[in-house]
This record gives structure tokens, sequence and C-alpha cells, in this order.
């Protein structure tokens, strides 16, 4: 009873503790970077990341990993999980009582096997954070290899700066969302941005 007691549906016990986790996430993601870069939202997390870190202050947040906020399929699953691993227990014991075995005994043969399984999950996890930082290794030191295609000029020509600004030319631009499956929304566009120009780019 005690065990199916634990499966009750928890809510969240400290916000500002998730919010600075959410945001140091989204600030720290090698994926999210160039989102954030182009949104223009570094402002925007710092004082995300200060206000968190203000409410918090210097008193240590317990963190909730076992006391997080969970939905209503993942309480059934919970429960449904400690029910099943109660009725095996109980089962245990009454086969092991039949047989000979103390309770003492089945628990320490429950609790190894238990860390057993911990362990060999711990050692495939562990090869396989090893084997992906290993192909990114050997993918960093094969990109070293890599030529450049660029090429000094033949007859370099010195750069003369115009007072008035740069002109700025594009030709032929093509662009789609989906590099594979989509379709071009951008087909064959050009222009030309003088200097002293302005131009908003609306899409």
């Amino acid at each position: 009873m005690l065990i199916i007691a634990t499966s009750r549906r928890y809510e969240v016990l400290n916000q500002s503790w998730h919010r600075l986790g959410a945001v140091q996430d989204i600030s720290l993601s090698p994926g999210l970077r160039r989102d954030v870069k182009v949104t223009g939202i570094e402002n925007w997390l710092m004082s995300e990341i200060n206000s968190a870190r203000t409410e918090l202050g210097d008193v240590p947040t317990k963190a909730p990993y076992y006391r997080r906020a969970s939905g209503s399929v993942t309480f059934w699953r919970r429960l449904i999980v400690n029910v099943i691993s109660s009725l095996e227990y109980t089962w245990l014991a009454y086969e092991g009582a039949k047989a000979g075995i103390t309770l003492g005994t089945l628990h320490l043969i429950r609790s190894s096997t238990d860390s057993i399984v911990d362990r060999l999950y711990s050692l495939s996890y562990y090869a396989d954070t090893v084997t992906r930082d290993w192909k990114s290794l050997i993918a960093y030191y094969k990109s070293l290899d890599i030529k450049p295609q660029l090429s000094v000029p033949e007859e370099p020509k010195e750069y003369v700066s115009n007072p008035a600004g740069m002109k700025i030319e594009a030709r032929n631009i093509r662009y789609k969302y989906d590099r594979i499956k989509g379709k071009d929304v951008l087909k064959g566009a050009s222009f030309i941005i003088n200097p002293g120009d302005m131009v908003a780019i609306v899409g």
C-alpha cells in the first residue's frame, strides 16, 4: 500500500528552479544557438536567468526529480508499474516461504539483481556516449583535412572604400524550408541595395 501511495500525482515544487533549468537548457543547447542569435532573445534569456537566481537566492534548492509535474497518463502508468512490482514481490515472498528462504534473503537477492540491472544500464549508456564522442572526434579531425576551395586571384585588386557606403547585390537566390521534400519559396530572387538605401524584406 505504501508503494501504491507513492504513485500519486505530484505538482511542481519550485517554479523558479524549473524556470532556471529550462532557460539554461535553451541558452546552452548547441542546436538552438542559431535560433537564439536570429531571434535576438539573448538579453531576455539572461534576464530570466538572473530573475530566477534572484528568487532562489543562496538557499540550496532540492532538485524535484521525484516530485515533478506529471500528467494523468504518467500517473496511471506509474501506478500500474508499482502494482505489478508489488504483486511480483508478494509472489516471490510466498514462493520463498514455501522453499524455506527468509524474507531477508529474498530482499538481498532482489536488491542485488536490481543493482546489476542498473549497472548494465549505466554501462550501455556510457558506451553510447563514448561512441558518439568518438565519432564527433573523428569528424573533427577529418574536417581539418578539408582543403579550402577559395584561392587568391591572379591579379588581386586593392580594396577602395566608398565614403557613401557599400552596395549589396544578391543574384538568383533560391530557398526552401525543407531541403529534401520542400518546394522552393524563393526562385531566382535578385536585388541590389545601394548605399544609403533602407530595405525591408517581409515573408
